[in-house]
């Protein structure tokens, strides 16, 4: 009797689940909607961001390009530099280690009478001048710009002019010590001049303090050998080298390099 009622209910409660499940696939395909449009939106910002790499690619390409030549500038610029390692307090080079470490070589010292003539007039001749002036830096004796600012000198060419000023002043003095001063072959203050030189001198050999073995052999001695240590073998500074590094600063304004008879 009841089953009309039954039936109904259950009618009305299938279709309530129904209606349910309709419901849910809605859900479903909306969601997978999103995900698409989210998907979609990924996809076009990456192939966005893609684009716009290349098309700004070419300003990554000139900034490359740019690092690589700087980089290949700066090798050109130390292999033009010598061939001589940076220094590290090289005896006989700058405190401050601005100068460079030269290459050495050994030498054999020799007797040149041209650079000390035993006549003293002759070393008042033109030609001993010019001679000194060829150990020397080429640039020596350039006026100086501005003698109200500090420049700077450097003392090997400071000892050569000493040992010149030396050779100079004895040469006066064993000529004439009263002609030579009016014709102005011998500074008016060469007294004190001569005695500075032999200070500075003796600090100067005590600085580099040449250990040379000198070979004296028993037959050296005599009258006609004036010195018989002429045989040693010395570590040297290639001096080539010294004074094209100096020419290079005096070019360069670093250095001033006075005459070796101012």
């Amino acid at each position: 009797m009841d089953s009309p009622n039954i039936y109904k209910k259950l009618d009305a409660t299938e279709g309530h689940d129904y209606d349910e499940s309709i419901s849910v696939t809605e859900f479903d395909e909306s969601l997978m909607g999103d995900e698409k449009l989210l998907h979609h939106h990924r996809i076009s910002t990456s192939e966005s961001l893609i684009a716009n790499f290349i098309s700004y690619r070419w300003l990554l390409d000139i900034f490359l390009l740019l690092v690589i030549v700087i980089l290949l500038l700066l090798l050109w610029h130390e292999r033009r530099q010598p061939n001589i390692s940076p220094a590290a307090w090289q005896v006989g080079g700058d405190y401050t280690k601005a100068s460079p470490t030269f290459p050495t070589i050994t030498n054999k010292f020799s007797a040149d009478p041209l650079f000390a003539p035993l006549n003293a007039t002759q070393f008042f001749e033109p030609s001993t001048l010019a001679l000194w002036n060829t150990i020397m830096p080429y640039n020596t004796g350039r006026p100086i710009s501005d003698p109200t600012v500090t420049f700077y000198t450097t003392s090997m060419t400071h000892q050569l002019h000493c040992i010149y000023m030396m050779a100079r002043t004895f040469s006066g003095v064993v000529l004439n010590t009263t002609e030579p001063l009016k014709e102005n072959v011998l500074r008016e203050d060469w007294h004190f001049h001569f005695m500075h030189c032999v200070d500075y001198m003796r600090q100067a050999v005590m600085c580099s303090a040449d250990l040379a073995l000198e070979p004296h052999k028993p037959d050296d001695w005599h009258e006609e050998a004036l010195d018989p240590a002429w045989n040693g073998r010395h570590v040297c500074k290639d001096y080539g080298a010294v004074t094209k590094y100096l020419e290079e600063q005096v070019d360069d304004g670093a250095r001033v390099v006075l005459a070796i008879d101012d």
